[in-house]
């Protein structure tokens, strides 16, 4: 029996991936997203989830900055931080009506 075939890993199933991170660990650093999400490069997807031009991304990031320490703790640095606003809107199906239509004509 041949293996699976393995399904593509695009940006958006990548930006998926990390909304969902996202939504569980507000805040989170690069570093932590990656580790979890393995993107393979964690900043060209974050760079690419806002941009709704782009395969229907159009997620709402925040972005913020925490203190870390560093050198054995002699040290502290700063490092970028995101949380999720919102994810992207679905476009309305155009061929399905929103609303019904009335099946008699009130007199």
């Amino acid at each position: 029996m041949a293996p699976p075939t393995p399904q593509p890993d695009d940006r958006p199933a990548q930006a998926v991936r990390v909304a969902a991170y996202l939504e569980q660990h507000p805040h989170s650093t690069q570093k932590e997203i990656d580790a979890v999400c393995d993107t393979g490069c964690i900043s060209k997807v974050l760079s690419d989830m806002p941009r709704p031009e782009l395969l229907g991304m159009g997620y709402g990031l925040a972005y913020g900055w925490r203190t870390v320490p560093c050198a054995n703790g002699s040290r502290t640095r700063q490092v970028r931080t995101y949380v999720l606003l919102h994810r992207p809107r679905t476009q309305p199906d155009l061929f399905t009506p929103t609303c019904h239509q009335p099946t008699s004509r009130p007199s």
